[in-house]
């Protein structure tokens, strides 16, 4: 029998956005959960880089690096950036201070935790690559079965959209619909679960996205929190950043 904490909150892709993680952050205080965990991606894209990595390591929330984490630490992981993305990272470094690149330094690739629940940025076997498709999360649960072969849930980021993935008993792979906000999970097979974005939602909502696990009873709760988008917007157009990183908040792409 299975003895857990009872719940826990998942963030992923906050990006540089404190407006959006700190109204994430008022949500998650009043579920009392006992563990925050972050999925990657810290920062990059927008305004706060060194804020928001000073707001996760002061609430002691764990974590993952992400591509646009390790960017900022060596600029040559930038390469295949697009110049939107190449271009907030150079932002990032010279925002960034020594306490906040030791702490992005010191961010695992992978978590596990309680021996079968694994947290990763992109995919587990890649920080960069993305788990957008069918072919894609089976090639991800392929490398779970092989690899980490005590894992039965795994948390992921990158994408920047939600998603739940799951392969049963015998093999078969297909992605569940959200429909509503709480989704129980089976006992049976393996699940891929993405949180959608903190900083920089991609699905068409504009509101900062994170989800509930709660452990004990296997359900994952999807959050959706309203956040002052226009204090964000502002603040990247002042850092002079590419104007279409702040359009693009408010239509949630």
């Amino acid at each position: 029998m299975r003895c857990y904490e009872m719940k826990w909150a998942i963030i992923s892709d906050i990006h540089s956005n404190i407006e959006a993680f700190e109204a994430v952050m008022r949500d998650i205080s009043t579920w009392r959960v006992s563990r925050i965990i972050h999925l990657g991606d810290i920062v990059g894209y927008n305004a706060n880089p060194r804020e928001c990595v000073d707001l996760a390591r002061q609430e002691g929330i764990q974590g993952v690096h992400g591509n646009h984490d390790l960017a900022a630490l060596d600029l040559t992981l930038s390469e295949g950036f697009n110049i939107l993305a190449y271009q907030a990272i150079l932002y990032t470094r010279s925002q960034l201070d020594e306490s906040s690149r030791r702490y992005l330094e010191r961010l695992p690739f992978c978590l596990i935790l309680e021996g079968e629940i694994a947290f990763f940025h992109g995919s587990p076997e890649n920080v960069n690559t993305y788990i957008l498709n069918a072919y894609q999360a089976k090639r991800a649960f392929n490398y779970i079965m092989k690899q980490l072969v005590s894992v039965r849930i795994a948390f992921f980021g990158h994408t920047h959209v939600r998603r739940l993935w799951h392969r049963d008993k015998v093999g078969k792979v297909k992605s569940i619909p959200i429909e509503s906000d709480m989704v129980k999970l089976k006992e049976d097979g393996i699940y891929l679960i993405n949180p959608g974005s903190v900083g920089q939602p991609r699905q068409r909502d504009n509101r900062a996205h994170y989800l509930i696990f709660d452990l004990s009873e296997q359900t994952i709760i999807f959050r959706s929190i309203p956040y002052d988008i226009h204090k964000a917007q502002e603040k990247i157009l002042k850092a002079q950043l590419p104007e279409f990183l702040a359009l693009r908040l408010a239509d949630g792409i």
